[in-house]
């Protein structure tokens, strides 16, 4: 089996090491990141200049691009015979319609259009606490085991969100849930004449059974999107 993994933290993030950790258990993983952090780029693409490729190893590469641009160059050169798609693991959650705003699952959104079968990976976080990502893991073992053994639709691919560290025990539950629908409450204060964007993740709402409730419960979060 053979994987192709980005991310939208950028090529040296924890969270995708501890991915590639989990990969290559299972097969050949071919790294294709962003050179550097791009979080919450969404869908955006580079079509107006070149794309600079760093080949930091032979199976890990660093792109000087989107999410987006990864997957395509992943799929369309770099890694064309890849079975699956991966990208995380997000240091922090993407739940509801976060998912619009994220590179990280516009990664995989980008591998499914591609024709490949993909799954995004977040794990959610209240604080600034540093990710244990040891601890995460077991966790990310036990939802790529189910996830693979299930059958995605064309142009589909899976949302995952897992619970805070401290929350997720290792018989926590794999439930398939919803997006929530309400946005993040936003707001914006002036400082020195400028708007700074503010927003407590936590005050978001959370209506049973969406993701975001199974996430903040302490569950893990599955969403097939679209």
């Amino acid at each position: 089996m053979k994987f192709l993994v980005s991310n939208d933290d950028g090529v040296e993030a924890p969270g995708l090491s501890a991915l590639v950790e989990v990969l290559s258990e299972l097969g050949e993983v071919t790294v294709v990141a962003p050179a550097q952090e791009l979080s919450g780029c969404s869908h955006q693409t580079t079509t107006h200049a070149p794309l600079q490729v760093t080949r930091l190893a032979p199976d890990r590469h660093a792109v000087h691009g989107t999410p987006a641009d990864c997957v395509r160059l992943g799929l369309l050169h770099l890694a064309p015979d890849v079975d699956w798609v991966f990208s995380g693991i997000n240091n922090g959650g993407n739940l509801g319609v976060d998912v619009y705003m994220s590179g990280t699952v516009a990664a995989a959104r980008e591998a499914a259009w591609m024709g490949k079968p993909a799954i995004a990976l977040s794990q959610y976080r209240s604080t600034k606490e540093p990710v244990i990502w040891p601890t995460v893991i077991p966790q990310v073992r036990r939802v790529i085991a189910q996830l693979r053994s299930e059958t995605l639709p064309a142009g589909a691919f899976w949302n995952v969100n897992l619970p805070e560290c401290e929350q997720a025990a290792q018989e926590a539950r794999i439930v398939t849930c919803p997006l929530e629908s309400a946005p993040l409450p936003v707001r914006f204060e002036i400082q020195n004449g400028q708007f700074q964007y503010r927003a407590t993740y936590q005050d978001r709402l959370r209506k049973p059974g969406s993701d975001v409730d199974v996430c903040f419960s302490g569950d893990i979060a599955v969403t097939r999107i679209p």
